[in-house]
């Protein structure tokens, strides 16, 4: 069994900056990095930068050619939903999901399943056991594709299928950006695994109102301080993060997991991407 974050990807800096950084640090807690990258609309030497550092780091990159009509970031979105369909995969390969966005640290937060059951939630209570975000659900590739409902194959076209099925051009923003947790909410709540074979990994909040042991953009100076003198699960980050103090503080915290040699190579990419912008 191999284990896999799944991750995606389009052509918004805000994100695409990201690839190659969240990719490290989930190597560095003991999983492969599994990135699709909706192909559309790239600028190439942003792409030409990006691509090749994220590999080097060991993520394995999917490019998805884009469907048309529909926004690129919904099928980023949504496609970390049908990972499983690759043959890159074996069946009991074991696939967690995460936003690209929302990098890991703790290595022991993100390794205590009990793999006697069958799916893994963690933060089941943030949405107090009503609905699943994507970030941090994890199966085995054969159970994912038992429980969202489709074969080995084509991650493309299982994933057209479903948008075709649920989405429309005139499609609000909101359902778009909602459709890949109502799929997954669904898929989970009605299987046959839920809830007995689920694992319900609890997390709990602090009093500045976010995750505990998060750093997080909704405040990012507090809850930086916050973990810091605790410990930190993961970094939510924000927008345009190669900028301020943000970009500062990251590089404090690249300092603490990483070696000197690979906390300069990211200094330097950061340089060179900004400098395509």
């Amino acid at each position: 069994m191999n284990k896999y974050s799944i991750l995606s990807v389009d052509s918004n800096p805000d994100y695409l900056f990201l690839a190659p950084i969240t990719a490290a640090f989930w190597v560095d807690i003991g999983y492969i990095p599994f990135i699709m990258v909706v192909d559309e609309n790239f600028n190439p030497k942003l792409k030409e930068l990006v691509i090749p550092m994220t590999e080097s780091e060991g993520a394995v990159i999917e490019n998805l050619k884009h469907i048309q009509e529909f926004r690129t970031c919904n099928i980023a979105q949504l496609s970390r939903l049908f990972a499983a369909a690759s043959d890159r995969f074996s069946s009991d390969d074991y696939l967690m999901t995460d936003d690209i966005d929302k990098i890991p640290v703790d290595f022991m937060w993100f390794n205590q399943q009990d793999y006697t059951k069958n799916i893994h939630i963690f933060d089941p209570d943030e949405l107090n056991y009503t609905r699943l975000k994507m970030g941090n659900i994890g199966m085995s590739s054969e159970i994912w594709r038992e429980v969202i409902g489709f074969d080995k194959g084509n991650i493309r076209d299982s994933l057209s299928l479903v948008m075709k099925k649920h989405l429309t051009k005139d499609s609000t923003w909101e359902k778009g950006w909602n459709l890949d947790e109502w799929l997954l909410t669904n898929g989970v709540f009605q299987s046959k695994y839920y809830p007995d074979q689920c694992q319900m990994i609890t997390r709990g909040g602090n009093s500045l109102g976010f995750r505990n042991y998060r750093i997080d953009r909704g405040n990012w100076s507090q809850t930086f301080n916050y973990c810091k003198s605790t410990k930190i699960i993961d970094i939510h980050i924000h927008r345009r993060p190669w900028e301020g103090q943000v970009w500062q503080d990251m590089v404090t915290i690249m300092r603490t997991v990483f070696s000197a040699e690979k906390v300069e190579a990211f200094i330097k990419y950061r340089d060179n991407f900004v400098s395509l912008l």
